[in-house]
């Protein structure tokens, strides 16, 4: 799995553990919705700002979502 799957499949998941709409965290983390879904669906990579603006608003670490040992 590359890493912009796994980063896409670690935002999923964790985005639905604090049930909150993609739409909800694309507005959170400021940043358009459809690319926000572009980035869930491992369609385009995240800037390294853009990791962080997401990581801030699932209240976790850049760090954890890019972590393939991770399993949050």
């Amino acid at each position: 799995m590359s890493i912009t799957e796994h980063f896409s499949v670690a935002v999923r998941a964790r985005r639905k553990k604090l049930n909150i709409s993609q739409e909800g965290l694309a507005h959170l983390a400021g940043i358009n919705r459809s690319h926000m879904g572009q980035i869930e669906r491992g369609l385009k990579s995240a800037s390294l700002p853009t990791i962080g603006r997401i990581s801030k608003a699932l209240n976790c670490s850049p760090a954890q979502l890019l972590d393939y040992t991770h399993s949050d």
